[in-house]
């Protein structure tokens, strides 16, 4: 099976620069719940794949992020689009664990899980670590400019995206495009 794998703050949601802490403080994307709506009805899985640390910080209440996650799936459900499930990397990043992106961890876990072929699944996601998570993996990897990097940094990045979006929308359209949808 392929998948789609999607970062959550720049790419679902906008981000903060001091964590996206409850419901109050996110802002999903006009565009996201259709994209999403897209890529399940041509037949992709969509994952989250996220790197959540405020919550071993303690400035995000595991209640909080259960909410947020329940809220985004509401929003989606609404027009019949579904994420198959999340996953969270809420260690420091000091902590140096095996899940937390660049590290492919929840990749992995969520490939052994639900069988999925990485060689044939996509990264989206809107920085470095995320782009490097997926190529660390062999996964089509797409960097969406809704989040923390602009068109004019992808340059200077060791590990390039096999594509560049302006948002989730343009990023599900690439996808289906590649694998002629």
């Amino acid at each position: 099976m392929k998948a789609v794998f999607l970062d959550r703050d720049g790419v679902i949601n906008s981000d903060r620069d001091d964590y996206v802490k409850n419901t109050d403080e996110l802002e999903i994307y006009p565009f996201a719940p259709a994209a999403v709506k897209k890529l399940n009805e041509a037949g992709w899985p969509v994952f989250v794949v996220s790197n959540q640390q405020g919550v071993a910080k303690g400035i995000i209440k595991p209640d909080d992020l259960a909410a947020m996650e329940l809220e985004i799936v509401r929003q989606l459900a609404s027009i019949g689009a579904k994420i198959t499930e999340f996953f969270y990397c809420k260690h420091l990043a000091s902590e140096g664990c095996s899940c937390r992106k660049p590290q492919p961890g929840m990749i992995l876990e969520a490939a052994d899980k639900y069988g999925i072929v990485l060689a044939e699944s996509i990264m989206v996601g809107d920085t470095a670590h995320d782009i490097a998570a997926g190529k660390s993996v062999g996964c089509k990897t797409i960097l969406v400019l809704t989040g923390k990097l602009a068109r004019s940094d992808v340059e200077l990045l060791s590990c390039k995206p096999d594509a560049v979006a302006e948002n989730l929308a343009e990023a599900a359209d690439i996808i289906l495009r590649w694998y002629g949808q």
